[in-house]
Formats: C-alpha cells, structure tokens, sequence
C-alpha cells in the first residue's frame, strides 16, 4: 500500500468541481482548497497502481498538474528492505526463451 500526500493545482475556477470529484475516488481523501487554487489530498493505493490513479486525477477538467509532498511504501518492504511488488520476476522471467531462473 502506497500512501501519498498530494497538492492538485487547478485552474481556480474549476478547484470546487475537481475537489468535489477527486473526493469521490476510492483512493482519495481531500482536505479542502489551499490558496483558492491548489486541492489538498491524501491517496491510499496499492504502489502497483499509483500510475493509473495519477492519470485519473491529470484527466479531470482543469488540472494542471500534481505535486507529490510525501509518498510512503514502508509497508510493502520485506524484512531485508526490498521493495515488494505484485510483479513476480521470476515468473515474467520463465517467459522468456532461453532464461532459466530457479
């Protein structure tokens, strides 16, 4: 689980209709309008998807951009401090002809 403090900037006098629909995504939690222009949010999602959430928010009618203030994974770290993830290297590597991984 990724979990990542974020400012929306959007055009001001769309930043109540982008507060309003980004606050009806799962992931996201909105913590009101800063300086009439920027929405104030917090996203949980799991690391493998931030990309996909990210794009969702960009797509809304006038964002111009997102700005990352903290981003944590803690959580999906092993006991050595790897990052974990869903994608299995192994796995995608049996795939391919010619490698041979145990």
């Amino acid at each position: 689980m990724a979990i990542m403090g974020l400012l929306v900037h959007v055009l001001k006098e769309d930043v109540e209709t982008v507060e309003e629909k980004v606050g009806q995504m799962e992931e996201m939690t909105t913590y009101g309008i800063h300086e009439d222009q920027y929405v104030v949010v917090v996203c949980e999602t799991v690391s493998d998807q931030i990309e996909q959430v990210m794009d969702r928010v960009k797509q809304l009618n006038g964002v111009l951009t997102i700005y990352t203030t903290y981003l944590t994974i803690e959580d999906e770290m092993d006991e050595d401090g790897n990052i974990e993830t869903n994608l299995s290297l192994r796995k995608l590597m049996k795939k391919k002809p010619g490698i041979d991984i145990q």
